[in-house]
């Protein structure tokens, strides 16, 4: 199965990577992080490739699980989100293989702009729920308000029938202060599956820095009263780290073991904060 990105500007873009790669290491040796270390509990036990592999194996236009491999190695080590390796997972988001499509939204959730909220507010509507719950995923980590109706289409069980991917939605949409979303949040609170209903409770508790508990007639009486439902809105942060979900959820979790990439504790969404840009 070939890859879409085949034309010589992507052969072009490719042998720059690999040329970035040995840089790259270069870097991270100079900080007493390498990128070989960094592989214990990352796919099993097998070690690192060398940066330039892993890229080699990022844009294996014969083998999807190559290319999904190579991704995820690079967005998981400390060069990761370098302008070049970021324009690879913009790439990757249309490849045919749904596990490569996967391990991009999450590689762009991760280390994507502002603007790659809309790419991954796109993905939430792909076939495959792993990359839905993905690209729901990434939209915890991307401030902008433009994808709060994806967001909430994907809340609606009637149109999305994967729970996770329904509580992922409903955790992203925690960083909100909008009256449609507390109402669909509240909504939600009524649907069967439990972490569904746990992550719309506790956006709402976010949104407002109140809690009214899992009946949903008890927030809209409350929000009715409030005059200003969001006055004591809390911070909005996430976890690096996702909960289990299936093969997937294996090759990020190595970030447990290693600081390379940046700070394991909670995280601001780029884009909340107006002086970080995007």
């Amino acid at each position: 199965m070939n890859v879409r990105p085949t034309n010589a500007a992507v052969h072009a873009l490719t042998i720059g990577l690999l040329l970035l790669a040995g840089a790259s290491l270069t870097g991270c040796e100079a900080t007493g992080v390498t990128y070989e270390s960094l592989h214990e509990g990352f796919f099993g036990q097998e070690p690192a490739p060398a940066p330039s592999v892993a890229v080699a194996m990022m844009f294996d236009r014969s083998d999807a699980d190559q290319r999904r491999k190579g991704i995820s190695w690079i967005a998981a080590s400390p060069f990761g989100d370098e302008e070049e390796y970021v324009n690879s997972y913009r790439l990757f988001v249309t490849d045919p293989d749904p596990g490569v499509r996967a391990a991009a939204a999450t590689a762009l959730g991760r280390h994507g702009i502002v603007q790659d909220a809309m790419t991954l507010a796109t993905l939430l509507k792909d076939q495959d729920d792993l990359v839905g719950w993905q690209a729901a995923d990434g939209l915890r980590k991307l401030h902008n308000p433009a994808v709060i109706p994806a967001l909430i289409e994907r809340l609606d069980p009637d149109i999305e029938d994967d729970a996770d991917t329904r509580a992922t939605a409903a955790l992203a949409l925690g960083q909100y202060p909008d009256n449609v979303v507390f109402a669909r949040l509240a909504t939600a609170l009524e649907q069967s599956d439990f972490n569904v209903v746990n992550a719309a409770h506790h956006s709402l508790t976010l949104l407002t820095g109140v809690d009214q508990g899992l009946e949903p007639q008890a927030w809209a009486t409350w929000f009715e009263q409030s005059g200003n439902p969001f006055a004591n809105q809390q911070t909005y942060t996430y976890s690096l780290y996702q909960p289990d979900r299936g093969w997937f959820d294996q090759y990020v979790t190595f970030w447990n073991n290693a600081d390379g990439g940046g700070s394991k504790g909670p995280q601001t969404p780029r884009g909340l904060d107006a002086s970080e840009g995007g």
